[in-house]
C-alpha cells in the first residue's frame, strides 16, 4: 500500500479571491446603507401619530418663541480707520462695551458712550474684526510668496508662518465694528458715540493731540517759507527786470561768475515743491486721516435676526429628531426587557 504525499500549499495570493473580498465589502457597505435608509423611512410610517404629535408640538414652540420670546435686533457696521488703533486695543475696548451692556441697568453703557438710558436699553452687543482693504491682500499674498521663495529650508516654514501670521495682525490698523440693537432708528445715533468712545482713549487722545500740533507748527513754517521765497521771487524779477532794460539802453554789465548769479528756475521749483506741502498739509488737517470714519452705519429696515419661517423650520427638524430618538429609546428598552 503507498503511502499517499501531502500536497504542498501554494503560499501565492489568489488575486480573485481578493478582488471578490473587497467587491464583497462594499456591496455590504451599500446594503448596509440602504436599509439604514429603509428603517428611517419605515419608523415614520408605523409611528405617524407620534411624528405628527412631536412636529406639531414643535412647531407651537417654534411659533411661540418667535413672537412672544425671542425679540428682533437689527445690525449694522461701520469700518473705522486709525494709525493708532490694534488688534489688542479695540478688542479690549469692545470687551468693556460688551459686559456693560449684559448688565440689567444699563446706565455705565449710557455714561461711558455719553447715549441716553432708552439708547443704551436697545443695545444688544458690539463686535469688532480686522478690516483689509484689497490693496493690502494683494501687497500681502505677495509678501508671502516672496518669503516662501527665499526660504528655500523646509525647516523655517514654522517661522514663515509665524512671521505671517503677525504681520496680518500687527498690520491692520481699519476695523469692522457692528452693532446690534433692538430699534434700527438707535443706530445712526451710535455712530458719533463709537466714534467718540475710541477717540476720547487716553492713548489714541494724546496721539491725535500731538500729531495735529506738528502738523499745525509745519504749516505754519510752509507758510512763512513761502512768504519768503515770493519775497526772493519779486526781487530777483526786479533785478532781471532792470538788466533786461539796460541791456535795451546799451549798457556794458558782464555777470563774472555764474555762481554768482541765483538760478531763478530753482526758485520756482522750489517754491512749488512748498506750495505742495502746504497744500499737503492742510488736506491732513482737515480730513484727520490719523482717525477717520471710512464707511459709517446704515439703517437698515429688515431684522438680522432669524426669521418665524427660519426658526419653525428648525424647530420641525428638532421635533423629527425627537421623534426618531423616542422610537430608538423604546425599541431599546423593548430589547433590555427580552434580556430578562
Amino acid at each position: 500500500m503507498e503511502t499517499q504525499k501531502p500536497v504542498k500549499q501554494s503560499d501565492e495570493i489568489d488575486l480573485g479571491q481578493l478582488f471578490s473580498k473587497i467587491g464583497d465589502f462594499f456591496i455590504n457597505i451599500g446594503l448596509g446603507t440602504m436599509r439604514f435608509v429603509a428603517l428611517l423611512r419605515r419608523v415614520p410610517i408605523e409611528n405617524k401619530m407620534l411624528f405628527a404629535i412631536i412636529i406639531t408640538i414643535s412647531m407651537i414652540i417654534g411659533f411661540s418663541y418667535s413672537q412672544y420670546v425671542k425679540r428682533k435686533f437689527y445690525e449694522s457696521t461701520m469700518i473705522l480707520g486709525s494709525d493708532y488703533l490694534n488688534k489688542r486695543l479695540v478688542d479690549n475696548s469692545i470687551e468693556k462695551l460688551n459686559l456693560l451692556a449684559d448688565e440689567k441697568d444699563k446706565k455705565g453703557l449710557s455714561k461711558i458712550l455719553r447715549i441716553s438710558d432708552t439708547l443704551a436699553n436697545n443695545i444688544v452687543e458690539f463686535q469688532a474684526k480686522p478690516f483689509i482693504a484689497e490693496k493690502d491682500i494683494i501687497e500681502l499674498e505677495v509678501l508671502k510668496e516672496q518669503l516662501k521663495n527665499a526660504q528655500a529650508n523646509s525647516k523655517n516654514e514654522k517661522v514663515i508662518e509665524q512671521v505671517l501670521k503677525r504681520i496680518e495682525i500687527e498690520n491692520r490698523h481699519a476695523f469692522e465694528i457692528s452693532v446690534r440693537t433692538f430699534t434700527p432708528s438707535a443706530i445712526g445715533n451710535l455712530q458719533t458715540a463709537l466714534v467718540s468712545y475710541f477717540r476720547n482713549n487716553d492713548y489714541i487722545k494724546r496721539r491725535i493731540e500731538i500729531n495735529k500740533s506738528n502738523l499745525l507748527e509745519k504749516k505754519t513754517k510752509l507758510f512763512h517759507d513761502l512768504q519768503k521765497l515770493d519775497s526772493l521771487k519779486f526781487i530777483i524779477y526786479d533785478n532781471y527786470k532792470s538788466m533786461a532794460a539796460q541791456s535795451r539802453q546799451g549798457s556794458n554789465n558782464v555777470i563774472l561768475s555764474d555762481k554768482s548769479v541765483t538760478d531763478p528756475v530753482q526758485i520756482y521749483n522750489q517754491d512749488l515743491e512748498l506750495y505742495n506741502q502746504f497744500q499737503s498739509v492742510n488736506s491732513e488737517i482737515y480730513l484727520q486721516r490719523d482717525f477717520e470714519v471710512v464707511d459709517g452705519f446704515t439703517e437698515f429696515s429688515d431684522p438680522s435676526s432669524a426669521s418665524l419661517k427660519k426658526i419653525v423650520a428648525i424647530s420641525i427638524l428638532i421635533g423629527i429628531g425627537v421623534a426618531y430618538l423616542i422610537v430608538a429609546l423604546a425599541a431599546f428598552n423593548r430589547y433590555l426587557a427580552t434580556l430578562l
